[in-house]
């Protein structure tokens, strides 16, 4: 059965760039809004994962886990960073931009970036070297928006030297 797809013309038009909020974490950082990427991944500093006894509702003891991990902000020169903790949703093998395997950690939160808000899979990652500390990848952006190569900041605006 096809899937059923929204009409083009009742998609937002993003640009390549935007500004990401993360406002379960309270964080807002530049995002490469990438179509070739199928994950999105933000940058951390180090992640770890710890079991946690959840106790379940009828006192199985059971166990959940949650992954501890700093994010990287500021500018590179003078990073700063915050510390976040989310379950764990699972783990992922991601193949980074020079084809190495990797497994990553993978949780869940609410991504805002203009128009788009929705709530979305994000992998765990050391993304040092490349320009953005926020990818979204076409999981996160397929049928909420598309996405004009040519433009940046189409529906978050720069920000203007007193925001940075």
């Amino acid at each position: 059965m096809p899937r059923k797809v929204r009409r083009v013309a009742d998609l937002p038009v993003l640009g390549w760039k935007e500004h990401v909020e993360l406002p379960e974490w309270g964080l807002k950082l530049r995002g490469k809004l990438d179509t070739g990427a199928r994950t999105s991944a933000l940058h951390v500093a180090g992640y770890e994962v710890q079991e946690v006894d959840g106790g379940g509702e009828d006192g199985d003891g059971s166990e959940d886990r949650i992954v501890r991990f700093e994010v990287v902000l500021g500018p590179k020169r003078a990073p700063r960073y915050r510390a976040i903790e989310a379950p764990l949703v699972g783990k992922k093998r991601v193949r980074d931009t020079g084809a190495r395997a990797e497994d990553r950690p993978v949780v869940r939160t609410r991504i805002l970036c203009g128009p788009l808000d929705t709530h979305a899979d994000i992998t765990l990652t050391d993304r040092t070297g490349m320009n953005f500390r926020m990818l979204l990848g076409r999981l996160t952006l397929e049928g909420r928006g598309l996405v004009d190569p040519a433009h940046g900041y189409l529906v978050t605006g720069p920000r203007t030297r007193s925001e940075r």
